[in-house]
């Protein structure tokens, strides 16, 4: 896949990379990383990002390569710049948001780099994925690798780490496989600080933050015997406490920690007034197919979805499919 991948590359001289909106940690990485291979590669690349780069992911962009989607201003004709499009850790177009488009738009060859699980992509000219994979930056550091003499560049090792740190959990999850480790050993032997990178990723809340994650475990549910807890978050909320949608990074998690859960939720609404869950799973339990019942996916243990729907009758919905499939998990 990844020979398929270098062609694709090597047969175009201006590439635009994005990543699902809301870009996370490893679809930041990846890109960052891969755009340094290209523009060393004598190749130009540009990064556009909806609705922009998060505060805690700025560190991974020191030359201000990344750009945030203005459909009205600069990227106006963005769909005519490339003669490649690639959607970086996804593989359903429509997860580009507003960018989607432009997207449709384009004259370009439109293509994914994905490690998520998903029926065959469509909507692209090409597709390049690989489920095996802890996250789409090992994706493009097994690209790179064998192609870089000696080190990288400081700006494509710490995009590299910082992928592989984010989508690991920090190197916790069941995706932190001996081959995951292995390139993380090679980065932090190449000079990338994993303390610093820790504390860019994971310790930069702000007040409003802290507010929202105390106002939503304090409406905590338990259902399944204890092993199901979810959170909600309304607009309300955010608005409640000045928080956005960013602001809800990594909330999941937290009623994952405690003992007896299975699977851990978080429902939000989004600014545009869908409705959202995030799943995860401690191990048994699959949450993807549970998220693939309403159009969503990610991984067996990290999912999630979003509908056109009231809040809670979607909520209501997400409970009796969970059921299910802890039925059909725990026999």
């Amino acid at each position: 896949m990844l020979d398929r991948f270098a062609h694709f590359l090597d047969r175009h001289a201006r590439v635009l990379l994005t990543t699902h909106e809301n870009p996370d940690g490893d679809g930041v990485g990846a890109a960052v990383a891969l755009a340094a291979f290209l523009k060393a590669g004598g190749k130009q690349a540009r990064i556009v990002v909806t609705p922009s780069l998060p505060e805690n992911l700025r560190f991974l962009d020191p030359e201000g390569w990344i750009e945030a989607y203005s459909p009205a201003g600069a990227h106006a004709d963005l769909a005519a710049w490339p003669d490649a499009w690639l959607l970086i850790d996804a593989s359903e177009p429509h997860r580009l948001g507003v960018l989607y488009g432009a997207f449709e738009a384009t004259k370009a060859d439109r293509a994914c780099l994905d490690h998520h699980l998903k029926d065959a992509p469509k909507g692209f000219d090409a597709e390049f994925t690989d489920p095996s994979a802890s996250a789409s930056a090992e994706l493009v550091y097994d690209l790179v690798r064998p192609r870089s003499a000696g080190a990288f560049p400081p700006i494509m090792a710490q995009a590299l780490y910082a992928g592989l740190v984010s989508d690991t959990g920090n190197f916790r999850h069941s995706n932190s496989t001996p081959k995951v480790h292995q390139a993380a050993a090679d980065l932090l032997a190449q000079g990338v600080h994993p303390a610093r990178t820790f504390n860019a990723l994971y310790q930069t809340a702000t007040p409003a933050k802290i507010r929202l994650f105390g106002r939503a475990m304090g409406g905590l549910q338990l259902r399944e015997e204890g092993r199901f807890a979810y959170v909600t978050v309304t607009r309300a909320d955010l608005d409640a406490v000045g928080a956005t949608h960013e602001d809800l990074d990594d909330l999941v998690e937290e009623p994952r920690k405690l003992k007896g859960v299975e699977v851990a939720a978080l429902f939000s609404e989004t600014s545009d007034g869908r409705s959202k869950v995030s799943l995860r799973s401690r191990e048994r339990v699959d949450v993807n197919a549970v998220c693939r019942l309403f159009g969503g996916g990610g991984h067996r243990l990290a999912s999630g979805a979003k509908v056109g729907e009231p809040l809670a009758s979607f909520i209501s919905q997400v409970e009796a499919a969970l059921h299910a499939q802890m039925e059909r998990d725990f026999v």
